[in-house]
């Protein structure tokens, strides 16, 4: 596959990966205020998971194809590694870092969307 390829399925992986950071943020905060959704909080967690993993898997191919980017793809690794420590922090007396933990996500995550979309599509010649 071309480096245009795998630079158009990281856009889209990336701005899903926003969009499952909101839907995180508004559930936590009925989670927080009123004890609901916290089954669609969960649901949202599992998407975080997919959807960081398949971003970190699309710039590894994108850093390999272009022979640069390796760290941008490293981060999205430590990103995906870090959802599954924020799942585990996501309950009882662990909260309090969890939610600290959730926006170093959400930097992570909207950085991420930043620096994918600012890159320029070029074919190889």
């Amino acid at each position: 596959m071309s480096p245009v390829v795998w630079l158009r399925a990281s856009r889209g992986l990336a701005v899903l990966t926003v969009a499952v950071v909101a839907v995180l943020f508004v559930t936590a905060g009925q989670l927080v205020q009123s004890h609901q959704l916290e089954n669609v909080h969960g649901v949202a967690a599992i998407a975080l998971h997919v959807v960081s993993g398949a971003l970190a898997i699309t710039l590894l191919g994108l850093a390999r194809l272009r022979g640069s980017g390796w760290w941008v793809a490293g981060l999205a690794s430590v990103l995906f590694a870090f959802s599954f420590v924020q799942a585990y922090l996501g309950k009882g007396y662990t909260l309090a870092i969890h939610i600290p933990g959730a926006l170093l996500v959400t930097v992570g995550s909207i950085w991420l969307a930043c620096w994918i979309f600012a890159q320029r599509e070029t074919q190889p010649s």
